[in-house]
């Protein structure tokens, strides 16, 4: 992989985190890094929680096509997907959706195309229960100067909608290998805006 740093657009973090989206303590991830991607990739205004609401009204809650178990719990990759395809006909909006297994190159790859986003899959770990915990988001920088405040080295830095309006968050590439795309066949969604 290219030690240059690059991010999408070649936007500043500021700008991009500017689409991040606040699912509060929520799971609905999934939904907000829908409406991050056609945000970006269209300037609509789509919001996560339009999704919450249609969800919230469908038979079970959306369970099977877009949620794991009802609508207050998270989404795998391909009901991801599904979420996209859903918000993006509520915003007259066609793009590509796919579900993929891709590598890191692969989406380093993506961040130089601006008419395409990834979304990703994280998967941990959580509490001593030791309940599977997840989340999705967007993939927006690979920086490998990029220190934290404590002196470690995080290149990835992602569109979360953990709430921040003016950084991404970033993680180190262990942290990243270690989370991304376990227990699933597919580890990311691609998003691609036709050309117009």
């Amino acid at each position: 992989m290219s030690g240059t740093a690059r991010y999408w657009r070649d936007w500043s973090e500021s700008q991009l985190a500017s689409y991040q989206g606040d699912q509060g303590s929520s799971n609905h991830c999934a939904k907000y890094a829908a409406a991050s991607a056609l945000n970006l990739l269209y300037e609509t205004s789509a919001d996560g929680g339009e999704l919450v609401s249609v969800i919230g009204d469908r038979l079970l809650k959306g369970t099977g096509r877009y949620t794991i178990l009802g609508n207050d719990n998270g989404s795998l990759v391909f009901q991801a997907a599904n979420l996209l395809r859903m918000l993006a006909r509520l915003n007259g909006v066609n793009p590509r959706i796919r579900c993929r297994r891709i590598d890191r190159n692969g989406l380093f790859s993506s961040l130089k195309e601006d008419k395409t986003l990834a979304l990703v899959s994280l998967t941990y770990w959580q509490g001593s229960a030791r309940w599977v915990g997840g989340h999705v988001m967007i993939p927006a920088a690979y920086d490998p100067d990029h220190i934290n405040q404590t002196g470690f080295s995080t290149p990835w830095g992602f569109l979360s909608s953990w709430g921040s309006e003016d950084e991404l968050y970033w993680m180190t590439e262990n942290d990243f290998q270690r989370t991304w795309g376990q227990l699933s066949i597919y580890n990311t969604v691609t998003v691609n805006r036709p050309e117009d």
